[in-house]
């Protein structure tokens, strides 16, 4: 049962969060600027959240999760379960950047 988890959860999905910030950063500012604030305000909280991950990481360590402490069973769950509430998150974006395309499309 282990194995499967570690298999879910790469290491260096987990390692590594500047990529994610960069992106959910980019599109946060760009919905700012273009004055969409419904998702901007959706973007707001985690994109504080990525960013206070990346402040946060302990000197020392190659990104946000020690790789060599991350298959300890305690912690594993609590790196799965941000990780699926992350993947709920930007599942919500794609419908919602979906329908606000269609949207824009119709109303063109």
């Amino acid at each position: 049962k282990m194995e499967a988890l570690v298999f879910i959860l790469s290491l260096v999905d987990c390692c590594w969060i500047l990529p994610e910030l960069v992106a959910v950063g980019l599109v946060t500012v760009l919905m700012f600027v273009s004055m969409h604030w419904f998702i901007f305000l959706l973007n707001l909280p985690i994109s504080g959240w990525n960013l206070y991950r990346y402040l946060a990481v302990p000197c020392g360590n190659v990104g946000v999760f020690d790789p060599t402490e991350i298959h300890n069973r305690g912690q594993l769950k609590t790196h799965m379960k941000e990780a699926m509430i992350k993947l709920g998150f930007h599942l919500l974006c794609f419908f919602i950047y979906l329908y606000s395309m269609i949207l824009a499309l119709i109303n063109d």
